[in-house]
C-alpha cells in the first residue's frame, strides 16, 4: 500500500510542477494552444506549430489577439522582440514584434512594417519584404494587425465621422451628466416594461461599436509608438513607416508621423472614412515623404486616383507614385520586388546614411 500511495505522487509530480510554472490563464496542453492559434490566424503557415516556450516567457502580460505569438517566438527566436505597450485602460501589456537587421554593415535607418489586416508580424510576405530590406542595408521591425472584431469592420467600412477620444470630465459633473444609452436601457428594462425601445438597443449597439473603434485605433497606434520608439532607443537614427493594405490607414492616422523620416502606402486599402479626411492628415505635415505604391491592375483603380488628386491638393511636395504589376493579396515571392523598390526610394534621399 505504502508502495502504491509513493508511486501515485510521483507521478502527478510533473503536473503539479507544470501548473505551478505556468500563469493560471495558460494550463492548457500544449496541442490546445496550438490548434487555437491555427484556428484565429488562417494566414499563417500550417506548417508551424504553436508550442508554448518554457523558458524566456515575458513576465508581463501579453496581448492576447489571435496572432499566434507563441509560434512565432518558437520560429523566429532571433528575431523575436516584444514590445512594452500601454493598453487602452493604461495596463502595460507586450506584443510580439519580429526584427530582422542586415548582416555586414550596421544600419542607420529602420522601416517598421505593419502587416494587412488579420495578418501577424510573421506572415509570409511581410517576413519576405522585411529579410530583403536587411540584405539591402535596412533594419525593419514587423508588426501584425489584428482583424477587428464582431460588427466593428462593418462599421468601420461606413463613410461616417471618424471616433474621437472623449474630454476628461470631472466626478461631479458625471454624476450630473445625462445617462449614457445603455445605463437608459438597463433603467428601462428594469421598470415595468420589461422590453426596452428597440430603437435605444440600436443606439447602444452603435455607441459600444463606436467606443471598440476608438480603442481599435487607440490600440493598433500604441503599437507603431512603441515599434518606432523601440528602434530610437537602438540608434536607429531614421524610421519610415509601411502600411500594408488596410495598414496604411493607421500608419497614416499616428499622431507622431511627422517625426517619421518617411510614409509608404503599399498596395493601400483605406477604410472610406480614413480616404475622406486623407488631406486632413497632410496639413501639418507638407514636407513629409510619402511613396504611394499602386497595383497596375485591379478593381482599385478609382481609389488611387482619388488618393492622388488628394495629394496633389494639398501640396505635399514629396508625395511619389508608383504602379507595381503585383498579384493581390500580395505574395511572398513579391517581397523583394517590393523591398527593392522601398530600397531605392529610401536612398534616393539618404545617400550620405546609407554608404
Amino acid at each position: 500500500m505504502l508502495l502504491s500511495f509513493t508511486g501515485l505522487l510521483v507521478m502527478s509530480a510533473p503536473s503539479l510542477t507544470q501548473a505551478q510554472d505556468e500563469p493560471a490563464d495558460a494550463v492548457q496542453t500544449r496541442d490546445d494552444v496550438a490548434a487555437a492559434d491555427e484556428a484565429a490566424e488562417p494566414n499563417s503557415n500550417p506548417d508551424d506549430k504553436a508550442a508554448q516556450p518554457a523558458d524566456d516567457r515575458p513576465q508581463r502580460a501579453s496581448v492576447v489577439t489571435g496572432q499566434g505569438t507563441m509560434a512565432l517566438q518558437q520560429q523566429w527566436p532571433q528575431s523575436a522582440v516584444w514590445l512594452e505597450v500601454d493598453g487602452a485602460d493604461g495596463t502595460p501589456t507586450s506584443v510580439l514584434s519580429l526584427v530582422f537587421t542586415p548582416l555586414k554593415n550596421a544600419a542607420t535607418i529602420a522601416v517598421v512594417v505593419l502587416a494587412d489586416e488579420g495578418h501577424n508580424a510573421g506572415e509570409g510576405f511581410v517576413t519576405a519584404f522585411a529579410g530583403s530590406l536587411a540584405d539591402r542595408g535596412l533594419a525593419a521591425l514587423t508588426l501584425g494587425l489584428r482583424a477587428p472584431a464582431g460588427g466593428l469592420k462593418q462599421v468601420m467600412e461606413r463613410e461616417l465621422p471618424l471616433p474621437e477620444a472623449s474630454p476628461a470630465v470631472s466626478a461631479a459633473d458625471e454624476a450630473q451628466a445625462p445617462q449614457p444609452v445603455a445605463a437608459q436601457v438597463a433603467g428601462t428594462s428594469s421598470n415595468a416594461n420589461p422590453d426596452p425601445d428597440p430603437m435605444l438597443i440600436d443606439v447602444m449597439a452603435g455607441t459600444e461599436l463606436f467606443e471598440a473603434e476608438l480603442q481599435y485605433r487607440q490600440e493598433v497606434a500604441a503599437q507603431l509608438r512603441a515599434a518606432v520608439g523601440y528602434l530610437k532607443r537602438e540608434g536607429y537614427q531614421k524610421v519610415v513607416i509601411v502600411g500594408v493594405g488596410r495598414g496604411a490607414n493607421f500608419a497614416t492616422a499616428l499622431p507622431e508621423l511627422a517625426d517619421s523620416a518617411g510614409l509608404v502606402w503599399l498596395l493601400p486599402r483605406f477604410y472610406p472614412r480614413d480616404l475622406n479626411v486623407l488631406a486632413e492628415r497632410f496639413t501639418e505635415t507638407p514636407r513629409l515623404r510619402v511613396l504611394d505604391v499602386q497595383a497596375a491592375l485591379g478593381n482599385r483603380s478609382q481609389s488611387a486616383m482619388q488618393r492622388t488628386t488628394v495629394m496633389n491638393q494639398v501640396e505635399v511636395a514629396q508625395y511619389q507614385r508608383q504602379r507595381v504589376t503585383v498579384q493581390e493579396p500580395v505574395q511572398a515571392r513579391q517581397g523583394d520586388a517590393l523591398a527593392s523598390r522601398l530600397a531605392a526610394w529610401i536612398k534616393a534621399d539618404n545617400k550620405p546614411d546609407m554608404d
